[in-house]
Parts: C-alpha cells; structure tokens; sequence
C-alpha cells in the first residue's frame, strides 16, 4: 500500500539568514511523514512534500511556529 504525498508551499517572514534556513530544514525535516524540505531565504518559501497519513499540516505548522518561524495566514 503506497500513500501520497503532498506537496505544500508555506510563507514564514520571519526566515532571514542561513541559519533560519538550517534549523527549519532540520526541524521539519526530522518530522516522521516529512519526505523533503526546501527553504527560500529570499522569498521566505518552505516547500515540504509529506504524507498527510503521518504528519499533519498543523504539526508542520506547529513545529515552524515553536522554532521562531510563524507561517503567514
């Protein structure tokens, strides 16, 4: 049984530096269900692919919002 994945572009305004860009790559990357993470320092833009079946979007969000990254609404 194959799940699918989901692909998801979020905006954080608070991404600034590489550093911004490591500890969310890392912390949502660590996520079980996190497939990939791509961050754009310059357009503030997280790109993550997950599966909806083991990690939900709101634990995505809650992740970035407790690492200092609050995704804009």
């Amino acid at each position: 049984m194959s799940s699918t994945l989901q692909d998801m572009t979020l905006v954080a305004p608070d991404i600034s530096c590489a550093h911004c860009v490591a500890t969310i790559k890392r912390s949502v990357g660590d996520l079980d269900g996190v497939e990939h993470v791509d961050v754009d320092m310059e357009t503030k833009r997280i790109a993550i692919r997950f599966d909806p079946s083991r990690v939900s979007l709101d634990r995505i969000e809650a992740t970035l919002d407790d690492e200092g990254y609050p995704v804009q609404k």
